[in-house]
């Protein structure tokens, strides 16, 4: 994310009937991440660019992002315990520290999830912890530009919490619905759900007009009011409607299958949202973090097939040095006959 660029996305929490949890994201974005599913270790040592120690982390993570310059930007994610985190735009809305604050832990942006992921398991050990950390308005930072973001995050538990910088450090607020895009703030998002209480899955009713019954032209016509644009409140509403209305999923291929088939309903292909710079935002890749199973599916844009990455055992045990898993380019198809 560099000056000029734009990013939107839209992320939601999801679980089964079985009790897995799941965190998953489009990546929207006009600056090409090149992201791809990566793993970092236990004690894996970094150097926030506003503090003069290293971080050594505590806990193993993965998920999906790159390596930019010395640093490893996670765009999403979950460690070891089950904890997941995923950032999105919040532009024109974060509020950062115009400077580093005494006694506290100083970060820009993008280096939170690193952090957060790195040392806490619960959503509760956050919660606990939050005050300590401030983001600071800042261009020193691994995208060579200040980032607006907020942040989502799940546990075990299946809990969904936002964190939110609106001055004064950082919010830790419940999100009910389980869905976050971009600005405006989860408030305004949760409150506009009020303005479609006239969606619904099935078909509505004839009625009388005068003395000329109306009825449906064809199934569908519960959904007349379902917003279509890639706004962010539409975007929102979209994720939260079919969240809310999916037949449940058993197990955890459905839970995949499904959140797929919700994250199609708000991916961006290219050209169709193009920004005032010219810059196309389209969805890179869908990303969904197992937080029970530990399994992190990625599905990127070039790429239609599911492909998937453990946080194994062995892993978490044994390897000791960063590993990015580059996905195979182009479309690869199966061939029946």
């Amino acid at each position: 994310m560099i000056k000029g660029e734009m990013t939107m996305c839209t992320s939601l929490t999801y679980s089964t009937v079985d009790g897995h949890h799941f965190l998953a994201r489009t990546m929207d974005f006009s600056f090409e991440l090149n992201g791809n599913p990566l793993f970092l270790p236990r004690q894996h040592q970094w150097q926030p660019v506003l503090e003069k120690q290293a971080i050594q982390n505590q806990y193993a993570l993965m998920g999906a992002g790159a390596k930019l310059g010395d640093q490893y930007l996670v765009a999403d994610g979950f460690n070891e315990h089950g904890l997941g985190c995923a950032e999105l735009y919040f532009a024109h809305a974060a509020v950062y520290e115009p400077q580093p604050v005494p006694n506290k832990l100083n970060l820009v942006a993008e280096e939170f999830i690193v952090w957060v992921l790195g040392n806490y398991q619960t959503l509760e050990e956050v919660a606990a912890d939050l005050d300590n950390v401030r983001i600071i308005e800042s261009d020193q930072g691994v995208m060579g530009a200040n980032q607006p973001l907020h942040w989502i995050l799940s546990d075990r538990s299946g809990k969904t919490m936002v964190i939110e910088p609106r001055g004064n450090g950082l919010q830790l607020i419940d999100d009910p619905v389980g869905v976050m895009t971009n600005t405006p703030d989860l408030d305004w998002h949760i409150k506009n759900l009020s303005n479609y209480l006239n969606l619904q899955p099935q078909p509505f009713m004839e009625r009388p007009f005068g003395n000329y019954q109306a009825g449906p032209f064809s199934q569908g016509t519960g959904t007349q009011a379902l917003p279509g644009s890639y706004t962010p409140p539409d975007r929102f509403v979209r994720a939260a409607y079919s969240r809310q209305y999916m037949p449940e999923a058993n197990n955890v291929a459905e839970g995949v299958n499904h959140i797929l088939h919700i994250l199609d309903n708000v991916t961006i292909p290219k050209g169709v949202n193009i920004g005032s710079g010219g810059s196309s935002d389209y969805t890179q890749y869908q990303g969904i973090s197992g937080l029970n199973n530990l399994a992190y599916y990625m599905v990127n844009y070039d790429n239609r097939h599911v492909y998937q990455t453990n946080l194994t055992t062995d892993l978490i045990e044994n390897q000791k040095e960063p590993v990015i898993y580059h996905l195979p380019q182009g479309q690869q198809n199966t061939i029946l006959n």
